[in-house]
């Protein structure tokens, strides 16, 4: 089935904004700091790894640290990424590492400091900069911080949240729930009674936190992510309180750490996990954070793809952009398709190759640091429970998936979720293979790197007056690029008045004409003359 459309200009656009707003509504607050300059202007795609998943050294059959540095250049050379964000890496007892036992330490299963100190050396002489993910909410159960603090230690008691018998019973209903028993009293952990949460009501905890951040940027490390960063106020951790007065302080606190970690290194970079799809909440976070995962994007360009509709996509994501700038000039706004906590991408389209193509072509032509969750770029599945979502790369067709390689243990489970991946080709026949999902990464990373347009452009929406074309305009002051997605399985014709263009990109073998014809599930990208301009007959 055949479509013939017109395309019209939208007349606003979104300009890319360089130059910081400092905003300090609350005198007593911390000053907001400018964004990180290496970030801002040099990074543009960065890869996520699960270390225990990702690649084994040792032989044990377990993610290691030695493991990425062997694979650097995979990460550089082969994939080309600026950044690598590793998801906890220090001393716990869980497989995932969000309960930390020791913030100046590495987990035994990933090696020693040693180990890490020669990976961001290997990562520094690729120009890869390590974002270390710090979970500063909650600590272990086993931490000796809360150790101390369960036995009445009175240096170490009120590093947590803790109510007498008495206190929490007057609490009502809604506000109990987060609250545990430990000998008559109660301590605060909303996640998990084994990740008790730091009061950051005490100086004492703010100080450890940012020495803690000091140790790991003197070591090396570029920035640091930010686990569940809108809980490190809860309502119901401090109940006598609002939540716009909890969120305010919330916001103050990272005002305060990101000064902190920029006054040991400009270009340190402070990133949000602040989950939530409404942009207002979360762009006061930009006063103490250089960048926010973009959960709304992931959503709605998801559900886009999905329903082969536009939906609107660029123009929610132009609005979220002025919302954040609203608040900071400077932001980095950090988009991907999906994470450690969420069903991955190829699992989202149910094992359409095609579809998680074209999500990489919007991911990778919109503005933003790109972020890939590993196993992301090779058409890896995992869906329902975390330790699913979480399994080990797959370096080739043949990479021993044995019980110890797993992370889950429900053998009948496992066997259902690896029937893709099993028959999935790995990373090595992929590389072999021009037609594959892995070279549509590679080719679409260094698109974004190489050009301009596409890293810092403006972005502008353009009505393809047809909802089964996604279409918008990435512009600087003297490069403008239409970028076309056709979001269906049906083949669409775009008949154009174009006096002068020239195409910059095609996801298929593209022919110029009077009247294009656009494959299911493709991309153009044509580069156009400044004026105006009008698509169609």
């Amino acid at each position: 089935m055949k479509k013939t459309f017109l395309i019209v200009f939208f007349v606003t656009a979104l300009s890319v904004m360089s130059a910081c707003r400092l905003i300090d509504d609350d005198p007593d607050s911390a000053e907001m700091v400018e964004a990180s300059p290496r970030f801002l202007e040099e990074v543009d795609v960065c890869y996520q790894i699960f270390p225990i998943a990702f690649a084994d050294s040792t032989g044990d059959n377990k993610g290691d640290i030695g493991g990425i540095t062997e694979n650097v250049d995979y990460l550089a050379d082969t994939l080309g990424v600026d950044c690598v964000w590793l998801t906890p890496i220090h001393p716990s007892p869980s497989y995932h590492k969000y309960d930390v036992m020791d913030y100046y330490g590495i987990d035994a299963t990933f090696g020693d400091l040693d180990d890490f100190d020669e990976l961001l050396e290997t990562m520094a002489e690729h120009d890869i900069a390590v974002v270390m993910d710090l979970v500063i909410n909650h600590t272990s159960f086993h931490h000796p911080w809360f150790q101390r603090s369960r036995e009445g230690d009175a240096d170490y008691r009120d590093f947590y949240s803790w109510l007498s018998a008495e206190e929490y019973e007057n609490l009502p209903g809604q506000l109990q729930n987060g609250w545990h028993e430990y000998r008559e009293d109660y301590y605060y952990g909303s996640f998990w009674d084994q990740m008790p949460e730091l009061n950051y009501d005490n100086p004492e905890v703010r100080e450890r936190i940012f020495s803690i951040a000091e140790f790991w940027l003197e070591r090396g490390v570029a920035g640091f992510r930010i686990d569940a960063a809108r809980h490190i106020f809860d309502r119901n951790q401090f109940p006598h309180e609002s939540r716009a007065q909890l969120t305010r302080k919330n916001i103050d606190f990272f005002k305060e750490f990101n000064a902190h970690v920029k006054s040991v290194d400009e270009n340190a970079f402070v990133l949000g996990e602040v989950w939530t799809e409404d942009d207002g909440y979360l762009s006061g976070y930009y006063e103490g954070m250089d960048s926010l995962f973009n959960f709304r994007f992931a959503a709605e360009a998801k559900r886009a793809v999905l329903q082969s509709r536009h939906s609107n996509l660029a123009g929610t994501l132009i609005s979220s952009r002025e919302t954040f700038g609203d608040v900071r000039a400077d932001f980095i706004d950090s988009i991907f398709l999906s994470n450690h906590d969420m069903d991955r991408i190829m699992s989202e389209f149910n094992e359409d190759a095609e579809r998680s193509a074209l999500a990489a072509h919007i991911l990778f032509t919109l503005p933003g640091i790109s972020w890939i969750y590993y196993g992301e770029e090779i058409g890896m599945t995992g869906e329902g429970p975390d330790p699913f979502r979480r399994q080990p790369f797959k370096w080739a067709k043949d990479s021993p998936y044995n019980t110890e390689g797993r992370i889950a243990p429900d053998h009948d489970a496992i066997a259902a979720w690896d029937e893709h991946n099993r028959a999935l080709d790995g990373m090595k026949e992929q590389l072999a293979d021009e037609d594959s999902l892995l070279h549509t990464y590679i080719d679409l990373i260094d698109l974004k790197q190489t050009h301009d347009v596409l890293r810092k452009g403006s972005l502008t929406e353009v009505d393809a007056d047809d909802a089964e074309i996604l279409a918008y305009l990435r512009e600087t002051e003297d490069t403008r690029y239409l970028v076309f997605h056709n979001m269906s399985r049906a083949e669409n014709t775009l008949t154009h008045d174009l006096t002068d263009y020239e195409t910059v990109y095609a996801s298929f073998a593209f022919e110029e004409a009077d009247e294009w014809l656009l494959p299911p599930l493709s991309t153009v990208i044509l580069e156009i003359d400044e004026g105006d301009f009008v698509l169609g007959g």
